[in-house]
């Protein structure tokens, strides 16, 4: 039975997931921490949301170009910022014994929907290989979760297209491969809406 029918029944028989359970709070920056916006184009390039359209325009999404375009509208408008710092994460789950279990992380970048921004941790020039699958798996993570937040069946698939993507520097040559390679397309309407949000090419 497909994640998403289990889950309609859970909530009509008013059962509530972890997800809808658990309280998260993340942390503002500090006063003191270094924050430089840059341009939307850095960190969300053409070859990334034509390869988000292609995967969005397939038969198993079902999603007409209208859907498409409001999927990624939370990529198109955001302003991108850049902390030196980690971006913290504190996440808490009343137990029903009255405890509550709690948990911190960090990630590599955050999306703010209510403000539109993404967050980015600025990433050194050092840590090799792994600092660089780790930064590739981060970013498609949080960018699937991002277009995906109302089909969240879909976003592991769309997170590992997207990380091999990353991991060739959305390479538009390297991207129309890994398309081709899995049956992806875009539409004229998805090719128009591109040159809107990119008017340079």
């Amino acid at each position: 039975m497909p994640r998403t029918k289990l889950l309609e029944i859970y909530r009509k028989i008013g059962v509530r997931t972890i997800s809808e359970s658990v309280q998260k709070e993340e942390s503002s920056l500090a006063d003191n921490v270094e924050v430089e916006s840059f341009p939307r184009e850095k960190l969300i390039k053409k070859a990334l949301l034509r390869l988000i359209l292609g995967f969005l325009a397939a038969p198993a999404m079902e999603m007409e170009a209208e859907q498409r375009r409001e999927a990624v509208e939370g990529l198109v408008n955001v302003t991108v910022v850049e902390t030196t710092e980690p971006i913290t994460v504190s996440y808490y789950l009343p137990l029903s014994s009255g405890k509550v279990s709690n948990a911190r992380g960090s990630r590599k970048l955050r999306f703010d929907r209510a403000n539109s921004k993404i967050f980015t941790q600025k990433l050194g020039k050092s840590g090799g290989q792994k600092s660089i699958i780790e930064s590739a798996t981060f970013f498609s993570q949080a960018i699937s979760q991002i277009v995906l937040w109302k089909n969240t069946d879909h976003i592991d698939s769309l997170s590992e297209l997207i990380k091999v993507a990353a991991l060739l520097d959305f390479n538009e040559e390297a991207v129309d491969f890994l398309m081709t390679s899995k049956n992806l397309q875009i539409f004229m309407e998805d090719v128009d809406f591109l040159k809107s949000v990119y008017p340079s090419g």
